[in-house]
C-alpha cells in the first residue's frame, strides 16, 4: 500500500513539473524625477512573464506583450484603453505609431545604439551574471544601460531566448533596423539592469531586477486577449501616453 502511495505521489509530481510553465517576476525601481521644479516621487512595480510551450506573456499592468508561438503573432495589449493590435513578427515599432506621430517614427528609424560586453562577472540571486554597456540615442535624446545577463538559468529557456526575447526587448526599446543585431550582442536572460536616460531636461535613473524564476502552473486564459478589448491598427495618441 505505501509503495502504491509513493508510486502515486511521483506520478502526480511528474505531472506538475510537465505541465508547469516558467515563471518570472521582475521588481522595478525608478528614481525620484525633478521635472521643471515639480518632483515626482520614486516608484516600484513588477512586471510578470510567463513562459510555455507555445506563448509567452509579459504584463506590468499597463502594457502587456503576449506572442503565439504556434501562430507567430504578438499581441501588443494597451490596458488603459482595453484594446490591443496584432502583428506578425518581426515588428517595426515606427510602423506602429500614429500619423501624428510620423516625426517621431522618422526619429526612430536614425536611432544609434551599440553593445558592448565588459567582461565583468557577476552573481545576482545564486545566478552567474555576464556585464554588458548599452549605450543608444533615441530622438536624440542619451540613454546609458548596464545590463547583466546569465545562459546558466535555473529553467530552459532556450526557445525563449531564441525566438521570442529578442522581439519583445526590440519592441520595448523601440530598435529599428541595425539596432537589433547590436541587441542580439546579450546573451541570455537579462537578470538585472540599471538604466540612465537624459530627456527634455530631466534624468530619470531605474533599476530592474529578477526576483524570481521559478516553474509554476499559469492560470487559466491567462494566454489570450482580455475579453472585450478591441482590436486597431496602429497605435493612438491615448495609447503612447501610457509607455
Amino acid at each position: 500500500m505505501k509503495k502504491i502511495f509513493l508510486t502515486g505521489i511521483l506520478i502526480l509530481l511528474l505531472f506538475m513539473s510537465l505541465s508547469a510553465d516558467i515563471y518570472i517576476k521582475t521588481r522595478v525601481n525608478v528614481d525620484p524625477i525633478n521635472a521643471y521644479g515639480q518632483v515626482i516621487p520614486a516608484r516600484e512595480t513588477y512586471a510578470e512573464q510567463w513562459v510555455s510551450d507555445d506563448f509567452y506573456l509579459v504584463s506590468d499592468g499597463v502594457l502587456s506583450y503576449l506572442f503565439d508561438l504556434k501562430k507567430n503573432l504578438l499581441y501588443l495589449i494597451l490596458h488603459r484603453t482595453k484594446s490591443y493590435i496584432e502583428v506578425a513578427p518581426p515588428v517595426d515599432y515606427a510602423s506602429l505609431l500614429p500619423e501624428e506621430l510620423s516625426q517621431m517614427a522618422q526619429s526612430l528609424q536614425q536611432m544609434t545604439l551599440t553593445v558592448t560586453p565588459t567582461g565583468e562577472t557577476k552573481i545576482i540571486n545564486n545566478i552567474k551574471c555576464q556585464g554588458y554597456r548599452l549605450e543608444m540615442t533615441m530622438m536624440m535624446y542619451p540613454i546609458e544601460m548596464k545590463i547583466w545577463a546569465s545562459e546558466e538559468l535555473p529553467v530552459n529557456l532556450k526557445k525563449f531566448l531564441e525566438k521570442v526575447q529578442p522581439e519583445i526587448i526590440k519592441m520595448q526599446l523601440r530598435a529599428t533596423g541595425p539596432a537589433v543585431a547590436e541587441i542580439q550582442k546579450i546573451k541570455g536572460l537579462w537578470i538585472a539592469y540599471d538604466t540612465k536616460a537624459q530627456m527634455m531636461g530631466m534624468e530619470v535613473t531605474s533599476r530592474a531586477e529578477v526576483v524570481e524564476l521559478s516553474q509554476k502552473p499559469a492560470s487559466k486564459g491567462i494566454y489570450s486577449v482580455p475579453a472585450g478589448y478591441v482590436k486597431k491598427d496602429k497605435l493612438e495618441m491615448a495609447d503612447i501616453q501610457g509607455f
